[in-house]
């Protein structure tokens, strides 16, 4: 999911996200703990029969990278997913942190506004 802003307005629609993502912090503060759930917890849980794992792409931004604590500064980059987008607004949320947005690919630095 991305919500994508263009100024800075409440942001309706993203209660239900932010619930969902709480949801699965617990669930995994709960599992990293040692707390797996029981039987009783998987009774009413879908089952998928035949599973295998698979890729699924998500949305998210790559470019030289400035001020990351892992990635050497000016190396390309990939973020994770982009939970929020407002470019004209000069920022990103992806699932790991905030970016600062400099100039889109394509734009060269005299063309700036």
């Amino acid at each position: 999911m991305i919500m994508v802003s263009d100024d800075r307005a409440h942001v309706p629609g993203l209660e239900f996200e932010i619930e969902r993502l709480r949801r699965l912090a617990n669930d995994l503060e709960q599992i990293r703990n040692g707390n797996h759930p029981d039987d009783a917890a998987l009774s009413n849980a879908p089952m998928i029969e035949g599973w295998s794992l698979k890729l699924r792409p998500s949305v998210c931004l790559s470019g030289r990278v400035l001020g990351h604590p892992h990635i050497e500064e000016g190396d390309l980059g990939i973020t994770t997913a982009i939970f929020a987008f407002a470019p004209t607004l000069g920022y990103a949320r992806t699932l790991s942190r905030y970016y600062r947005l400099g100039l889109p690919q394509g734009v060269p630095p005299d063309r700036a506004q």
